[in-house]
C-alpha cells in the first residue's frame, strides 16, 4: 500500500541507502566471500593475527579516576576478569584475542556476562556473534540478544528462552556508520578479497595444470590418434605438475619444440595478486611489510621504534580504545575503566630505557622501585623515595629555599684573580675515588663469579645487571662528586669574596655521574664478551677484575678528579661573580695548540679555542682525547675582565 499511494501521488523520495549491500557475498571476481574463506587468503589471515595477537598480550589493568588522580586497582573483584581469568576455562589473554578476532573478521564480537546471585559479575563468555540475533522488546524499546548456540558452544545462560537483557552482553562493535551492528571489513572490502582468493586458487591451479616445459611441440604432418594419445601421455608423464616442470624434451618423427613465455594475462593477474596483498593491509590498517609485503618502500617510519610506534597508535589503538570503552559498561561506576599497556611493544633497548630511567629519576617523577617495576624486578628498602633538583624553585623566585637559607661566609678580602687548583693538590681526593672504585670493582667481580657458578653457560651480556650496578655506581660516583666540587668550588669563590650553592650543580653533577656510570659498566660488559672463554671463564674473569681494581681504577680516579677539580674551581668563580677567565700553561714543553691558547682570555659563559675545538676548560671532554691527555694547564679566573676598557 505505501508504495501504491507514493505512485498515485506522485511524489519522490529521495533513498536513505546510497551504498550498496553491505551483508552480501557475491563479488566480480565469481567467489563468495565468507570469513571462512577470506582467512584462507594469507594477507587477510596475517592481518587478523597480527592484530588479535599483538592486542591480547598487552596487560591489562583496572584504574580509579578521582579528579586529576588516576590510581591503579589490583584488588577490586573485576579486575582478574579483565587481567587474569576471563571465566574457568580461559585465561584472559586469550579472551582478548577471541573477542578482536570475531571483530576483525565478522566486524562485531558478544561476550556474556556471568553473574552470581549477588548480581556481581563472576565470569565473561565470548559467544560466536553468528549464535547472536539482537532483537527489541516492542513494549519498552528495550534492546535484547537472543543467543542460539551451536553444539560446540557452552555458556552458562541462566535468562528464559536465552533472551539476554543488554547489561548481562557486552556487545563489541567495529566502525559503523549508525546501524545496531558494526560492518565486517571483510564484508565491506569483499571485492578486494575475493579478487585475492580467486588470485591465490589461479596460482595454485597455473601451477598444478602447467604441462610445458617451457615451448610447445610441433610435428609435420597429421598425427593419427594412437599417435596423438602415446605422445601427448608421453608429455605429461614427464612434464606435468611443477615438480616436473622443465625436464629434457627428446623429440622424434621431425618433431620441433618452440620456446614459449608466460602470457601476458597470467604475468598481470601474478601482479594483481601482489596488489592485493597491499590492499587487503589497508583494509585492516596494517602496515603491509608486518604481513610480508616487503616488495615497496614504507612510509611508516625511517627505523624499527618508528615503525612500530606507527602501528600501534594507527592500526591498534583503534581497536583497543574500542574494547576499553565497550568494557566500561561492565564496571557500573563512570570512575572505572580499563585500560592496555602498550608500552610493551614500545619498548627501547637496554641503553634508551637505562637514559630515560635516568631522566625520570633525576627530575623525579620516577623512584627506584617505579623503574624496578618497569623491569619486573622485586622493590628494594627505601626505593619508594622521590628526589628533585635542588636548584629548580617556583617562577620569579629568586633562589631555592636550601641555597637562601645558607649562612654567610665570613668576610674576606677578595682577590683580583685566583688560579684553579692542580690535580697534585688534591691527594686525598684521588685516595678517595680509588679506594671507592676498586671497591666497586672488586664486588662486582664477585657478583659475576657467582653467577658463573651457578650457571658456567651464562651468556656474558647477562653477567651484569646494568640497570642495578648503574645505579650503584652513580650513587657513588655523585656522592664523590659532590664533596670534592663543594671543597673546591667553596674555597674558589672564597678567593674571589664570594659564596659557593654547591645544590646548584647538582643537576649536572647526578648527569655526569650516571654517563660515566653507564660508560664505565659497558665497557666492563666489553671486556667480558671478548676477554674470556667458557672453558676458562672463572681465570680469566678473577684476572680481568684484579686488573680493574688496580690499574683501571687508578686511572678513573685521576680522570674524574681533574674534571670534577675543574667544573668545581669554575662553579666557584662564576657563582662569585667572576668576570672572565684565562687559560694558564703549567708545562715547560706544552702542545703547539696549547702553547697557542696560553693567555686566551674569555668571558665565564663562553670557550676557549684550543686548535679547532672548543672547552670551557683544561680536561674538558669536548676537546677531545688528543687536547686532555696528559695537560697540565689550569684556568685563572679574574674579578675584572682585562680585555675590558678602564
Amino acid at each position: 500500500m505505501p508504495l501504491i499511494r507514493r505512485l498515485l501521488d506522485g511524489r519522490q523520495e529521495r533513498s536513505h541507502k546510497v551504498l550498496p549491500s553491505l551483508t552480501g557475498r557475491a563479488t566480480s571476481a565469481g567467489v563468495s566471500v565468507t570469513p571462512e574463506r577470506a582467512l584462507q587468503v594469507a594477507a587477510v589471515f596475517s592481518s587478523v593475527r597480527l592484530l588479535a595477537e599483538t592486542g591480547s598480550m598487552l596487560p591489562t589493568a583496572l584504574f580509579q579516576r578521582s579528579g586529576t588522580t588516576r590510581s591503579r586497582i589490583d584488588d577490586h573483584p573485576l579486575a582478574p576478569l579483565v587481567s587474569y581469568q576471563a571465566h574457568p576455562e580461559m585465561p584472559a589473554g586469550e579472551f582478548w584475542a577471541q573477542v578482536l578476532g570475531w571483530m576483525l573478521v565478522r566486524g562485531n564480537a558478544g561476550v556474556y556476562v556471568e553473574r552470581n546471585n549477588g548480581g556481581r559479575p563472576v565470569g565473561l563468555w565470548p559467544i560466536a556473534w553468528t549464535s547472536v540475533e539482537q532483537r527489541r522488546i516492542r513494549e519498552s524499546g528495550e534492546r535484547v540478544y537472543k543467543i542460539t548456540l551451536d553444539d560446540d558452544e557452552w555458556a552458562p545462560i541462566r535468562e528464559d528462552g536465552s533472551l539476554v537483557r543488554a547489561e548481562n552482553f557486552l556487545h563489541f562493535r567495529s566502525f559503523g556508520l549508525g546501524g545496531p551492528e558494526g560492518l565486517s571489513p571483510i564484508g565491506m572490502a569483499r571485492q578486494s578479497v575475493g579478487t585475492g582468493w580467486a588470485a591465490t586458487s589461479y596460482i595454485g591451479g597455473f601451477f598444478a595444470r602447467d604441462a610445458s616445459p617451457g615451448g610447445v611441440v610441433s610435428v609435420p604432418g597429421t598425427l593419427t590418434d594412437g599417435q596423438y594419445e602415446r605422445l601427448t601421455r608421453q608429455w605429461t608423464d614427464l612434464h606435468e605438475g611443477f615438480d616436473r616442470s622443465h625436464r629434457l624434451a627428446v623429440m622424434e618423427a621431425g618433431a620441433k619444440w618452440e620456446k614459449t613465455t608466460l602470457s601476458p594475462a597470467d604475468a598481470q593477474f601474478l601482479e594483481v595478486y601482489k596488489l592485493t596483498r597491499a590492499e587487503i593491509a589497508g583494509i585492516f590498517g596494517v602496515p603491509p611489510h608486518m604481513i610480508g609485503d616487503v616488495e615497496r618502500s614504507t612510509s611508516w617510519g625511517s627505523g624499527i621504534e618508528q615503525q612500530s610506534l606507527g602501528y600501534v597508535i594507527y592500526s591498534l589503538m583503534p581497536w583497543l580504545t574500542r574494547l576499553e570503552r565497550t568494557t566500561q559498561r561492565l564496571f557500573g561506576d563512570p570512575s572505572l575503566y580499563m585500560k592496555f599497556n602498550p608500552d610493551a611493544l614500545l619498548r627501547g633497548d637496554s641503553s634508551q630505557r637505562n637514559a630515560g630511567y635516568a631522566l625520570g629519576r633525576q627530575w623525579g617523577w620516577l623512584s627506584v622501585n617505579d623503574i624496578r617495576a618497569k623491569e619486573d624486578e622485586p622493590p628494594i628498602e627505601g626505593g619508594d623515595e622521590y628526589v628533585v633538583p635542588l636548584n629548580m624553585s617556583p617562577a620569579g623566585q629568586a633562589a631555592p629555599p636550601e641555597q637562601r637559607a645558607l649562612p654567610a661566609a665570613p668576610h674576606q678580602r677578595a682577590e683580583d684573580t685566583v688560579d684553579a687548583p692542580s690535580v697534585e693538590e688534591l691527594p686525598n681526593w684521588i685516595t678517595r675515588h680509588y679506594d671507592a672504585i676498586s671497591a666497586f670493582f672488586a664486588e662486582q667481580g664477585e657478583r659475576v663469579l657467582s653467577a658463573l657458578n651457578l650457571s658456567p653457560t651464562t651468556p656474558a651480556t647477562e653477567l651484569i645487571d646494568r640497570l642495578a650496578d648503574d645505579e650503584l655506581l652513580t650513587e657513588i660516583l655523585l656522592r664523590l662528586a659532590t664533596g670534592l666540587v663543594g671543597e673546591v668550588g667553596s674555597a674558589t669563590a672564597a678567593s674571589l669574596g664570594g659564596t659557593f650553592a654547591v645544590q646548584e650543580t647538582t643537576a649536572a653533577l647526578a648527569a655526569s655521574a650516571a654517563a660515566t656510570a653507564a660508560n664505565i659498566n659497558g665497557t666492563t660488559v666489553d671486556k667480558l664478551v671478548h676477554q674470556f672463554t667458557v672453558s676458562n671463564a672463572p681465570k680469566d674473569v678473577r684476572q680481568m677484575f684484579d686488573g680493574m681494581t688496580e690499574a683501571r681504577a687508578k686511572q678513573l680516579s685521576q680522570a674524574r678528579v681533574v674534571y670534577l677539580s675543574n667544573f668545581g674551581s669554575h662553579e666557584g668563580a662564576k657563582q662569585a661573580g667572576a668576570a672572565s677567565k684565562t687559560w694558564r700553561v703549567w708545562d715547560s714543553n706544552p702542545r703547539k695548540t696549547h702553547q697557542r691558547a696560553d693567555g686566551q682570555t674569555v668571558g665565564m659563559r663562553e670557550d676557549f679555542k684550543v686548535g679547532s675545538k672548543r672547552g670551557r676548560w683544561p680536561h674538558d671532554h669536548r676537546l677531545g682525547v688528543d687536547e686532555i691527555a696528559g695537560c697540565t694547564c689550569r684556568l685563572q679566573f679574574n674579578r675584572k675582565d682585562p680585555n675590558a676598557d678602564t
